[in-house]
Formats: C-alpha cells, sequence, structure tokens
C-alpha cells in the first residue's frame, strides 16, 4: 500500500511519455484566495496583489522563502497548543502545492478556467457605526527611519457607552505599520507628531491594527454579552507606527465604533491587561547569542475568564510561550504558543473558548531572542549588542490579554459560535471566500491515446454527484464520454482531436474541486 502511494506520488511530479503533469495558476488559486488576498490585494496593505497570475508572477521567487520558512500566510499561533478564532495557518498540502506550482515554472494556465476571485467590501462590518471618529490627517514623517506620531480626538458621549464592535480604517493601509487605539481620561496625552511618540499609555486599552487585521467584534448573545467601557467623557488616542520611505504621504485613519444601545442591561465589562512585563538591565543580547528571558505575575485575586490574547516583542524575537499554572500541583493552563514571531505581523488572538484563570494561579511567559547573523529579521549587520527598550531596534517582552470576570459555566461558552452567527460581521470566512480543492488528481496515461483513467487521492466519494467537463485551449466546452469507477473516472477519447485540453471535475452545486490538464496524442 505505501508502495502504490509513493509510486503515484513520483507520477503525479514526473514526465510520462515526455509531457509533465504541471500545476497552474488555475489550480493555485483557490488556495491563494483563502489564504493570502485577504492582504495580498489592492488596497489590502501587502506590497503586491495575489487576486491575479500578472500580479504574483514577478513574485514568486521571494514567495518560496516565504513559504518555506514560515513567513507567510502570518499566523503565528501553533493551533496544536491552542484553538483560537478564526484561524488562519496554511496546511501542508496547501503549501505544497504552492511550492510545486512555482517548481513547475509557475505556469498561467487557462483563464478561462480560472475560478471567481473573491470580492472584499471596503468595510468588514455590516450596518451603520453609532460614531465615526476621524483621526486628524497628517503627513508621514518617515524618511530613512520608521516614525511613531500620536493623535488625539475628543470624545463626548455624555454617558458610559460600551464598545460592541471596533473597525479600524486607514485610507491606505501600506502607509502604516500598526496602530495602537487608546482612551484617556485622566488627560495624560497629547498630540505629538514629532515622529518620535514611541508609545501611549491611556488607562482603557481599546484596540491594534495591522495589515490584514480583523475587525474587533465582542460576542453580543444571550449566552454572552461583553464590551470596552467608555467614559463619558475623555479622549481617543491612536500611535501610529508609519515604516521608513513613507514621508510626505497624507495619512488618513478612522475609527468605525459600534455601540450597545444606551442604558443596556447585561453587558460584562472588558478588561485589558499586562501581566507579563519584563524591564531590567540584565535585558541584554549579546551580538551572536540565542537567548531566553522567562517571567512570571500573580493571578488577579479574584477568577476570571480570559477572552484574548496580545503577545508582542521586536524584530531578532523568534519563539513566544504564554501559559498559566499553579505553583502547588504545576497544573498548567496553556494559552499561547509561537514558534515563529514576526514583530511585523500582530495582533489579537481570540480563544475559542474563555480560558478561566484560578485566583491561585501564575501567569508565566518565555521569550527567545536570536542575536545572531543567521536570524534575517535581525536589524544589525553585523549584529550588536540590544537592550530592552521601546524602539524597533530595541527589544521588549510584553504579553497582555484581555478578560471578563469569571462566571459559572464561561469555559464552556463556545465563542467561534458566537461571533460566526453575529449580524455584524460582513467578511466571509475563508472556507466560504472560495471552494477549497478536495483531492488531486491524476490522468494515467497522459497523453491519451483511446482510454485513460483520472485517479483522485484519496479517492472520490458519492460519485454520481460529479461531474466531468472538458475544455480545449480557447476554453470551448468539448463533449466527452466518461463513467465512474471506483472512486476514479475512466474517459473514452470518441472524436477528441489531437492537443492540449483541460478539465475540472464539479460537485453538483458546480463547485469545481479539482482540475487538470489531459494531452490528446
Amino acid at each position: 500500500m505505501d508502495l502504490k502511494r509513493s509510486l503515484f506520488w513520483v507520477l503525479l511530479i514526473v514526465t510520462n511519455n515526455g509531457y509533465a503533469q504541471t500545476s497552474t495558476f488555475n489550480d493555485v488559486a483557490p488556495i491563494l484566495y483563502k489564504n493570502c488576498t485577504n492582504c495580498h490585494r489592492p488596497g489590502g496593505g501587502a506590497p503586491f496583489s495575489m487576486l491575479s497570475f500578472n500580479a504574483i508572477s514577478p513574485w514568486t521567487t521571494s514567495m518560496v522563502h516565504a513559504l518555506q520558512h514560515g513567513e507567510m500566510p502570518p499566523w503565528g499561533a501553533d493551533t496544536s497548543y491552542m484553538h483560537f478564532v478564526n484561524e488562519r495557518p496554511i496546511t501542508q498540502s496547501d503549501k505544497s502545492a504552492l511550492l510545486n506550482w512555482i517548481y513547475d515554472g509557475a505556469l498561467e494556465g487557462n483563464p478561462a478556467l480560472l475560478p471567481p476571485a473573491p470580492t472584499y467590501p471596503m468595510y468588514q462590518l455590516k450596518g451603520v457605526p453609532d460614531t465615526v471618529i476621524q483621526m486628524t490627517l497628517f503627513k508621514s514623517n518617515a524618511a530613512y527611519d520608521d516614525a511613531y506620531n500620536t493623535l488625539v480626538v475628543p470624545l463626548n458621549l455624555g454617558q458610559i457607552r460600551y464598545i460592541r464592535a471596533l473597525e479600524i480604517v486607514p485610507s491606505d493601509p501600506s502607509l502604516i505599520h500598526h496602530s495602537v487605539v487608546t482612551a484617556d481620561t485622566l488627560g495624560q496625552i497629547t498630540v505629538d507628531t514629532s515622529g518620535s511618540a514611541l508609545s501611549i499609555s491611556g488607562d482603557i486599552g481599546i484596540g491594534t491594527w495591522a495589515p490584514g487585521s480583523m475587525p474587533i467584534v465582542y460576542p453580543n448573545d444571550p449566552e454572552l454579552k461583553m464590551g470596552i467601557e467608555l467614559p463619558a467623557n475623555g479622549e481617543i488616542a491612536m500611535n501610529i507606527h508609519t515604516p521608513k520611505g513613507t514621508s510626505g504621504q497624507w495619512i488618513d485613519i478612522k475609527i468605525r465604533l459600534y455601540l450597545y444601545p444606551e442604558n443596556e442591561a447585561g453587558i460584562r465589562p472588558v478588561y485589558d491587561f499586562v501581566p507579563l512585563q519584563y524591564w531590567s538591565n540584565n535585558f541584554r543580547i549579546q551580538a551572536g547569542q540565542i537567548k531566553t528571558f522567562s517571567v512570571e505575575e500573580d493571578a488577579p485575586q479574584q477568577p476570571i475568564s480570559i477572552f484574548s490574547a496580545f503577545p508582542h516583542s521586536h524584530q531578532i524575537c523568534t519563539e513566544i510561550l504564554n501559559y498559566a499554572y499553579q505553583p502547588q500541583t504545576n497544573d498548567t493552563i496553556p494559552l499561547i504558543k509561537i514558534d515563529r514571531w514576526d514583530f511585523e505581523h500582530q495582533e489579537y488572538y481570540y480563544f475559542r473558548n474563555l480560558v478561566k484563570i484560578p485566583p491561585s494561579y501564575k501567569f508565566h511567559a518565555d521569550h527567545t531572542y536570536d542575536n545572531t547573523s543567521l536570524n534575517h529579521h535581525n536589524p544589525f549587520s553585523p549584529p550588536q549588542l540590544i537592550t530592552v527598550g521601546f524602539a524597533t531596534d530595541d527589544e521588549m517582552l510584553f504579553d497582555g490579554f484581555q478578560y471578563i470576570d469569571y462566571q459559572i459555566g464561561d469555559e464552556l461558552i463556545d465563542i467561534d459560535s458566537i461571533l460566526k452567527s453575529d449580524p455584524l460581521i460582513n467578511y466571509l470566512s475563508v472556507e466560504e471566500r472560495s471552494p477549497q480543492y478536495v483531492t488531486t488528481s491524476l490522468v494515467m496515461p497522459n497523453p491519451v491515446e483511446q482510454k485513460a483513467t483520472i485517479n483522485f487521492y484519496p479517492p472520490l466519494v458519492n460519485q454520481e454527484s460529479h461531474v466531468l467537463r472538458l475544455f480545449n485551449s480557447r476554453g470551448e466546452q468539448i463533449q466527452i464520454d466518461y463513467h465512474h469507477l471506483n472512486g476514479a473516472i475512466e474517459i473514452s477519447r470518441s472524436t477528441i482531436s489531437s492537443g492540449v485540453y483541460f478539465y475540472e471535475v464539479v460537485t453538483d452545486k458546480d463547485v469545481r474541486i479539482v482540475s487538470g490538464r489531459i494531452v490528446f496524442s
């Protein structure tokens, strides 16, 4: 059995009578739509689009490096350690398919068979927001170095309100590395457009944005209703990180706020806290050194339910591990594990289920830093001493969480299901954006003289619900005789002329699950 499977995969990539069963852009487009185009599209913040063959073809070499090193797609959390809402790790099969397409020569294929590209609305949240906060326009001052600027806008609600959902919308995402939003009720934050405003510290954390970030939507369900409390009066402050090379570009960014109705009952307040921080003169990573720092902190004195995690370090960090444990029993609660930390892609990770942390537990964090020349994220060449600090070229250990006060049964609440049915959410899941390939096909023999078999791995199930279509090089559909055969499809040439043809197999709902090329000799 193993030998047969091995031979199958060999045949999949090796030529047969001079012809190769190669993949085309048509084959990998659904994979790109599923994993990549939320960022890699016009206005999506990534440096190039993956929605068309012409847009992606100059970038295939760099794609190989990003895929092989786990840098793309930018999902850091290990989903075998803990599960989150909207998980986006690329599967090994999808990664292999993309790499094989590039190794095959990154061929375009027949444009007539290209599946429709997903569409992305201007806003990812439906309906009309209760208020739109337009931050003051300013010109980026990031010429030769990254710049950090702080904007402040009055918030005059008249009474305490709760944030139901939040969407941060830059007019040009490519001009913004990330932004951090807080509410300030103490009047401690002032406008600073010097380019050196490295951080802000408002007393209420609201949210962050980075290219590819999803809107923040809190559960609003009879089982769980939660949101961030906004003061009646105060200010909204936003710290904006613009990357070097954007100097002179206008920065235009707004916040679309959806609020619960006035005096809404049953809202459980969301709290932002950062229990895991390491600020010490001992925080030093020598040139050529790989070093791990650890820090612990007691959990709050009352049980809490953690909703999300926001781990943070800078450029030479490579791994992050957060968990909670009971010192006497050593019982451990996993939180988040990131094996390939990427400073360029940070986000809130929302737990699929609320995580209960009892008061007797401790929070623990391990961060590993690679200050060698082998770390291509190292900002210095050759490497040099790196210490703790706010600047991008410094380092940090700064891990925060969002939580609500614990109530019995919190840990049983399915956050993922609640959010998937939320009427505010306009964006489609990755599974809904495009059909997902469920199998791989191989035509044997190929070229075809009279008869051939399209084999599938794994074999087709419910065969009669699948239809075979054949197209010539001009995209015209050709009639072909075929019948289902033990999870495969047998084709008969009949009167088909010699040449190169393209086939697809679709479901009874007209969803294409696989396609390929057939050569008739």
